[in-house]
């Protein structure tokens, strides 16, 4: 077990609370981690103590952990830190923005049909249609 200084418990709670997620690469030797400036392994251990209570979702891929805050550990964190409850981690809130609207819809030449399996040969056959009519 590793004693990590209450400061620095301070630090990752905060900074956990504030985005609902934290990334941990799995190198223990690493001296600090990047967003919270404290010792890798010192996060690790506060993380994975914080897991064992089921107050966070552990998801690891490509050698880095990913540490998702739950609503009881939300509730769990405040506690700890003496913070009000309007505080609420970012995973939380919903997004403002509509992703549909930036994407442009696809269409085919046919009007409302989108294109089929092969994409858009619309134009390219009509090309090749007034080329072999020129010869």
């Amino acid at each position: 077990m590793v004693q990590v200084k209450r400061q620095d418990r301070r630090k990752v709670y905060e900074y956990l609370l504030l985005e609902g997620v934290i990334v941990i690469k799995k190198d223990m030797a690493l001296p600090l981690h990047a967003e919270t400036g404290v010792k890798n392994l010192e996060v690790w251990m506060l993380l994975r103590s914080l897991r064992d209570k089921k107050l966070v979702d552990l998801v690891f891929s490509w050698q880095y952990y990913y540490y998702y805050l739950k609503a009881e550990g939300v509730k769990y964190v405040r506690d700890k830190l003496g913070i009000v409850e309007d505080v609420i981690p970012a995973t939380f809130k919903k997004a403002d923005k509509k992703f549909e609207d930036d994407v442009p819809e696809r269409r085919g030449p046919r009007g409302n049909k989108p294109f089929g399996r092969g994409g858009n040969r619309g134009p390219r056959r009509a090309e090749e249609q007034t080329e072999t009519a020129q010869q």
